[in-house]
Parts: C-alpha cells; structure tokens; sequence
C-alpha cells in the first residue's frame, strides 16, 4: 500500500500518455512535502517574448500560448494506491474534475499514474527526496504554497475561489483582454532555486521574470514575493501566516 511518506520528493514527468496523443515534451516538475505539493507544467514552444516588457505588450496569440502553462497547489490524499491532488490553488481556476490518479512504483523511484476519471498515464521520476520543507501562506487575499526539495522550489500563488479560465481564453479568442485574463496573469507558477535568500525564477508562467528574484528571505525569516502585474509593474508582497497555517517538513 502506498502512502503518502512515499511520494516525498521532487519528481519530474518522463511522459504523459492517452489515446489521443503523447507527450514526452512538456516541462513538469512536482514537488511533495508532507500533504503539501506545488505542480508546475511549461509547455514546450512557447512565444518569443523578446523585446516585450509587460505581458501586456505581447499579441492576443503570444498570449494565448503562455496559457497553455499550469500550475496548481493544495494537498494530497490516498487511499488504496489512489492519489488525490486537492487543487487549493489553480492557475486555470476552479477545476471541473477532481484530480486522481493510481499509482505504481516501477522502482523506488520511478512511479507509474493512470488516470481514475481519465484515460491517461504518466511516467514519473523522483530526482531528489531531501532535505524537504513546504508552506502555505497567504499573499494579501491570495493563497502561497511554496514547496522545497534541496536548492529547489516550486512556488504558486492564486485565489481558492478563482473561475475557470474558461470563458476567460473564449474572450481572449475573439480579441477581448477580460480584468480576469489579467488577474490570472497576475498570479504566478514558478519553478527555481534558491540562490542564498533569494528564490530565483529559472521557468515561469510568466517568462519575462525568468532568471529574476521570485522570492527573498529577510533576515528574519519573513518571505516577500517579488509580484510582477499585467502591465509589467512590480511590487513586493509580504507572504504571512494564515489563520491556520501549514509548514511541513522532511
């Protein structure tokens, strides 16, 4: 039986495979700390965003291929060799199915997903299990969940009760920037590493802040997420407790 204690880790996806297509392309990264997890998927072939700084100066396209990107955060359940990903936080909102997958180790770290309510299979490769730590904090009215493995990160922050993207990539498909289409752009998935007390961004849903500070660490402790909005202006956000908090450690 496997259990949580199992699936600890950074775990990077070899293949995705379904009866309609293969993909052994796009970046995935999964980390796992506790029941905290943090999921972040680039695609492959993204816009040329040279030359832009804002994702506002990029073309309705450009746009619509950054959103082919997720990212989501929460926590895990299992049950009889069934993950479950609790999707607290999701780059594309609320999503319409729940997230399940049963799970098989090939080797001890090597772990097979097919697909519960959906006709799938993953290949996943652990990279590193240790030393782990992961938090959910809250970003103003947003929810963080950063989780670490060694010197990397995967970091995500968004609204628990955002929409799905939906309607949101329709309007952007007939030449329409919806205030919802900035406010996912706004929020933000990111896989990096940390470079002292800095958290630098190496692939983004954002890719102009690639290769930039995504989070800092005060010398007290406190985290600041370095926010970048729609129109390219920054602010730093103080990343603090919830009422109840969650930090796990491995």
């Amino acid at each position: 039986m496997i259990t949580s204690g199992d699936i600890q880790g950074h775990w990077h996806r070899a293949w995705l495979k379904s009866p309609s297509f293969n993909d052994c392309e796009t970046t995935v990264h999964w980390m796992q700390c506790g029941s905290l997890y943090a999921d972040i998927r680039i695609p492959p072939n993204r816009p040329d965003v040279r030359g832009a700084t804002a994702l506002a100066d990029l073309p309705d396209a450009a746009l619509m291929g950054l959103l082919r990107a997720e990212g989501f955060a929460g926590t895990v359940a299992l049950r009889n060799d069934v993950c479950t990903w609790h999707r607290e936080i999701n780059w594309h909102g609320r999503p319409e199915e729940e997230d399940s997958g049963l799970l098989e180790f090939n080797k001890a770290d090597q772990l097979m997903e097919t697909g519960v309510y959906g006709e799938y299979a993953e290949l996943w490769n652990r990279r590193a299990d240790q030393p782990a730590s992961a938090m959910h904090l809250m970003a103003g009215s947003a929810h963080a969940f950063i989780v670490s493995v060694g010197q990397r990160f995967v970091f995500g922050v968004g609204q628990p009760t955002a929409e799905n993207s939906r309607n949101t990539i329709a309007a952007l498909e007939a030449g329409q920037r919806t205030w919802a289409l900035q406010e996912q752009l706004r929020h933000v998935f990111a896989f990096g590493r940390w470079d002292g007390t800095c958290g630098v961004a190496e692939l983004c849903t954002n890719p102009l802040i690639e290769g930039q500070p995504v989070l800092s660490c005060a010398g007290d402790g406190a985290l600041v997420w370095h926010a970048v909005d729609f129109l390219g202006q920054t602010r730093d956000v103080p990343l603090t407790q919830p009422t109840m908090a969650r930090f796990d450690a491995a």
